[in-house]
């Protein structure tokens, strides 16, 4: 064995008690000015999560650019048309879009759906006092709005 010994352990990076947010990272000591970090932690609401690495956020992120530049690629492609005796032209058809693109949604994970509907329910819970109930009754006047019919006969 070389004699070194590696000691293997969390420190608390961050802590905001506003958020319920804390921040640990994992590390490996081979000595007092040697640390290697391992992986980071975050926890939030008394969920452990282990924050992604580097090469899984570019992952990530470059993939979801490359398909929307596919995409833009591919709606380029079939406006360009070409004649032999006219050359290269172009067809800006405003046609009737697509059912796939009428049903778009922007492609998000699992996690961060659970995420945002987490922050989400404790920004709600936290700020109620500033939602307005903004009910609207078809056919009301204006100083009747957010009222229903049964709150109208009383």
């Amino acid at each position: 064995s070389s004699g070194i010994n590696a000691e293997y352990g969390y420190t608390l990076l961050h802590v905001d008690e506003q958020s319920e947010l804390m921040v640990i990272r994992k590390q490996e000591r081979h000595s007092p000015s040697h640390v290697v970090p391992l992986a980071n932690y975050y926890i939030l609401q008394g969920t452990i999560y282990q924050a992604p690495d580097l090469y899984n956020v570019l992952n990530s992120r470059l993939s979801g650019t490359l398909y929307n530049i596919q995409k833009a690629l591919d709606k380029t492609i079939s406006m360009s048309q070409f004649d032999q005796n006219k050359g290269h032209s172009w067809v800006f058809d405003q046609a009737e879009k697509t059912d796939e693109e009428k049903n778009w949604v922007a492609p998000s994970s699992r996690f961060q759906k659970d995420i945002v509907d987490n922050l989400l329910d404790v920004l709600s819970a936290r700020y109620k006092h500033y939602m307005v109930n903004s009910r609207v009754v078809e056919g009301a006047s204006d100083e009747k709005r957010g009222t229903t019919k049964e709150e109208e006969k009383s």
